[in-house]
């Protein structure tokens, strides 16, 4: 009878696994070592190539030239210029590098101050000129506490400090103090052209005036507030003269005395009305 011999077996099964390795042919262990270094010298090279092109003074924007203002408006518009490059972009980066500076963010940023007509932007090596045509202040606009300047066509153009000298522009007052923001439109062309016309009518004969108060929430509320205290409201979009025609007839016919005269209602064409 044939001896077992479980050892041989045992070892057999073993060998047949792959359990066994000659020391002298062993496969070559891989090293995480050399991919940890691979990986720091990538982010270092990464970081080294940002740095090259965000901080080397060669790509700064140094210097700001801008075309088409007026000394008061282009200092001011300057400020604002260095406040967006200041900003802080990647990191410690900032909108001073010409490869950060991105014309669409900058757009953004002015229009919240002022509204052009058109702003061209051209960067050259160094400098970021700016040429711009600047929509024509016509009108002051106050709304609550806030004052701001708007072209004909109606457009809030720029901010102002109430208490900062301008040249001498018809003044409009929104009665229901909504707020706008730079760039709105707040009166359509006709109804800005027909309070100037109305107010031109009156200064040729000698009706002195402060402002022009509006209450769109109450439809063609529009009226002209006179030195004297008292309110001329019309119709902007019906003849301005036969208005004005009516408005002299009952100050002289009617109204004697305009010390307690609050207002003189002109919208109703033959129909004056007063209080």
């Amino acid at each position: 009878m044939q001896k077992r011999n479980h050892f041989h077996r045992l070892q057999q099964k073993r060998y047949s696994r792959g359990a066994y390795r000659n020391p002298y042919f062993q496969a070559p262990k891989t090293s995480i070592v050399k991919y940890v270094y691979a990986f720091v010298g990538g982010v270092i090279a990464f970081f080294a190539i940002m740095i090259y092109f965000y901080a080397y003074p060669a790509f700064s924007i140094t210097n700001v030239e801008i075309r088409g203002l007026d000394p008061l408006s282009n200092a001011e518009m300057e400020t604002h210029v260095h406040e967006y490059l200041g900003q802080s972009h990647v990191l410690f980066f900032h909108n001073t590098n010409r490869f950060l500076f991105s014309e669409k963010k900058f757009r953004e940023y002015i229009s919240k101050t002022f509204a052009f007509d058109q702003l061209d932007l051209k960067l050259k090596k160094q400098t970021l000129q700016l040429i711009i045509k600047e929509r024509t202040s016509d009108v002051i606009w106050k709304t609550g506490s806030e004052t701001y300047l708007a072209d004909l066509q109606g457009v809030i153009t720029q901010k102002i400090d109430a208490q900062a000298p301008v040249r001498t522009l018809p003044i409009l007052t929104d009665r229901d103090n909504k707020p706008v923001l730079i760039g709105d439109h707040v009166l359509s062309e006709d109804q800005i052209k027909h309070i100037i016309a109305f107010e031109s009518i009156l200064s040729a004969q000698g009706f002195g005036f402060r402002e022009a108060q509006i209450d769109l929430q109450a439809g063609k509320w529009m009226g002209i507030v006179t030195l004297q205290g008292y309110v001329i409201l019309f119709d902007p979009d019906a003849d301005l003269q036969a208005q004005f025609d009516r408005l002299k007839a009952i100050l002289h016919d009617t109204i004697k005395d305009t010390a307690q005269l609050q207002y003189i209602d002109l919208r109703f064409g033959d129909h004056v009305y007063y209080k």
